[in-house]
């Protein structure tokens, strides 16, 4: 694998790196092998980060989300130089010597995934790409966002057997839905989904409503359910709700705290309404879902 960078990681960004013996076994799992990660993370604000390979082994996809980057790839005629902005998506296959670096003054903040497996040499064809071209631009990208989410929080959990068929197959999903969003749609104009989402973690001990989350957006709520349910896929009481449920897993997983001090913590006062809105989520009781983890 192609050694992701050691730029040293700031508050609100991750880097995860699958251990060889996981990769070895996505490899050859019939739900993974055609397509799995090998590393993956979120670089927020990556001033000075900077990469450069001489050989590539794996693909690498990388995703601005914010500021801008650079990058430049060798070709079998030349070089192709070419920028990164917000909205923008950049391609690496293996073989490809390359470099990438965040922008001086605006440094990019990025989605990355190193992966492999035996459809990954396709992956440029999927999305409509084949060298000197390695980037492109998606629409309503930020319809991603829960299912990047979901992949990124894996890493709160122990890495096992199951975790890595489970990234595999979040990785796959995320990427059979690029080539739909590389065409030009109409959509409505939208607001800072990632904002507004670490607006709803820092206040994940609250009980929010839609008037609360209307106002952070400065939107009625009538215009915000419809204008985030566009982007999303969903409610946004519902998004709210489930991402207190995944904060809740992890504190099933990593404390002793009980069921009712979790809850209380995650603001809902009663106890069995948040079990009850677990299971629908997670489809089991959250002391039988932290019986079954203690198993592994």
């Amino acid at each position: 694998m192609s050694q992701p960078s050691s730029w040293p990681l700031p508050a609100g960004s991750s880097r995860v790196v699958l251990p060889l013996e996981l990769t070895s076994y996505l490899a050859t799992h019939p739900l993974s092998r055609h397509f799995y990660p090998l590393a993956y993370g979120h670089y927020l604000s990556a001033a000075e980060h900077h990469v450069e390979r001489t050989q590539h082994t794996d693909h690498l996809l990388i995703f601005c989300h914010r500021g801008r980057g650079h990058y430049r790839v060798q070709t079998a005629d030349s070089w192709q130089y070419g920028s990164l902005s917000s909205g923008q998506l950049l391609l690496l296959p293996a073989g490809f010597a390359h470099a990438y670096y965040a922008d001086a003054q605006e440094p990019w903040s990025i989605y990355w995934a190193h992966f492999s497996g035996s459809a990954a040499t396709k992956s440029m064809d999927l999305l409509g790409l084949a060298p000197p071209q390695f980037s492109l631009a998606l629409q309503n990208w930020r319809s991603l966002l829960p299912s990047v989410t979901d992949l990124l929080n894996l890493q709160h959990q122990r890495w096992q057997k199951q975790r890595a068929v489970q990234a595999a197959t979040l990785l796959q999903n995320l990427y059979a839905q690029l080539p739909g969003l590389t065409e030009t749609t109409h959509t409505a104009k939208d607001f800072d989904l990632l904002a507004l989402e670490r607006f709803m973690q820092d206040n994940s001990h609250r009980d929010l409503d839609l008037a609360d989350l209307a106002a952070v957006v400065g939107l009625s709520r009538y215009h915000f359910a419809k204008k985030f349910k566009t982007v999303t896929g969903t409610s946004p009481m519902r998004y709210f709700n489930e991402l207190k449920i995944k904060l809740a897993c992890q504190q099933l997983d990593t404390s002793t705290d009980t069921v009712r001090a979790i809850a209380q913590s995650l603001g809902f006062d009663d106890p069995y309404y948040f079990s009850r809105l677990f299971k629908k989520v997670m489809g089991l009781a959250p002391s039988d879902y932290r019986d079954s983890h203690r198993q592994f």
